[in-house]
């Protein structure tokens, strides 16, 4: 490994927390116009939450340097994608949910530009597609988001999704925010990343790391049948890492929702399960990343492969708790909650080693009333 290789993993978590500040100013306060992303297609090494280094693949921001680096457009934008492929292999880039974005075969050392225009306001997962799953395993995928030219409900209150795919179901939800008892803090603002998180799953086979770096071209068919992960990871972070990542860990007020975009990058299928309160699922598979018409209250979603579901975590009173006993007096704020999956084989990492798997929390840091 290179030592500015090295030290550009370091930083990963401090770059991608300006590059993700950059990313919603520009998308929030511009208009819709047109957008250039360079991205690099590169062979990288990532160390392990067990201290194990192996042989990977990922996407980089050639400027700031940044590993996967979440994307964020204005709907209508017309956006451009350099891609620069430093792999010994061909890559093709893909945006599940949005068919126009997807390049043409981009050989090993050769570039393509992929043009199309942001669709409706959601989340979205790029990824490799060139050897079906396997690039996309390796660690070639991350979030693209689309900010919605008008999301507003009827009442006025702003929402991450586009007016015209808004339900009543979704729009009640955002409506309630700062004009219910339940929402006593603060409306939804779309500027403020602190009221917003992404989750996305994956997992990792050692030796199919090492057949990738011996053999870039190694067999794709059948993938699923010999899969064995050994580390399940929560933006590529596992363990003590997810669970001590300001950009993974939702942290906020009593009465006042994180939005967590949620996406399944890995070949397992996953449970999230939240501690102390439940979340509010707003979009689903039936849906298609779009708003559901019945919003459900749950404390456990399945995610399989290349699912996408945005959900409200509504950082209200726990039910442990009694009404009497709240706002908390002998258990002070700030009241930690940990975030697992209940596919009990993520929670483990370099076969055993509990919980350093697919895990974080959750924070609430007090109460503004």
């Amino acid at each position: 490994m290179r030592r500015r290789d090295f030290i550009a993993y370091g930083s990963a978590g401090a770059l991608a927390a300006v590059y993700l500040k950059e990313q919603v100013a520009a998308a929030q306060s511009a208009p819709a116009g047109a957008i250039s992303i360079q991205l690099h297609f590169e062979e990288i090494f990532e160390e392990m939450i067990d201290g194990e280094v192996l042989y990977g693949l990922s996407v980089r921001d050639p400027l700031t340097r940044v590993l996967r680096p979440p994307i964020r457009v204005k709907q209508g934008d017309t956006v451009s994608i350099k891609l620069t492929n430093k792999t010994r292999r061909p890559r093709r880039f893909a945006i599940t949910g949005i068919s126009a974005a997807t390049s043409a075969l981009i050989p090993a050392g050769g570039t393509s530009t992929v043009t199309f225009t942001a669709p409706a306001g959601g989340s979205y997962l790029y990824h490799d597609t060139a050897q079906g799953d396997l690039g996309r395993i390796l660690g070639i995928h991350g979030s693209f988001v689309v900010v919605p030219m008008n999301g507003l409900t009827a009442l006025g209150s702003a929402t991450p999704f586009s007016k015209a795919q808004l339900t009543p179901a979704v729009a009640s939800v955002f409506d309630a925010m700062g004009r219910n008892a339940r929402f006593p803090g603060q409306p939804w603002r779309p500027e403020l990343v602190e009221r917003e998180r992404t989750w996305i799953f994956s997992e990792i086979d050692p030796a199919l790391c090492r057949a990738a770096q011996q053999n870039p071209n190694i067999a794709h068919a059948g993938l699923r049948n010999i899969f064995k992960p050994r580390y399940f990871c929560l933006n590529r972070l596992s363990g003590y890492d997810s669970a001590h990542d300001y950009w993974t860990t939702p942290e906020g007020y009593v009465g006042e929702p994180c939005l967590i975009r949620v996406m399944n990058a890995g070949l397992a299928t996953h449970a999230p399960h939240i501690h102390g309160n439940h979340v509010l699922v707003l979009t689903d598979e039936i849906s298609k990343g779009r708003p559901s018409g019945n919003v459900l209250e749950v404390d456990t979603w399945m995610m399989k492969p290349l699912d996408r579901r945005d959900v409200l975590l509504p950082f209200e009173k726990p039910n442990e708790i009694p009404a009497a006993a709240w706002p908390p007096k002998e258990e002070k704020f700030p009241l930690y909650y940990p975030m697992h999956c209940h596919i009990e084989m993520s929670q483990t990492a370099g076969g055993g080693n509990y919980p350093q798997g697919l895990v974080t929390h959750w924070a609430m840091l007090g109460d503004k009333r």
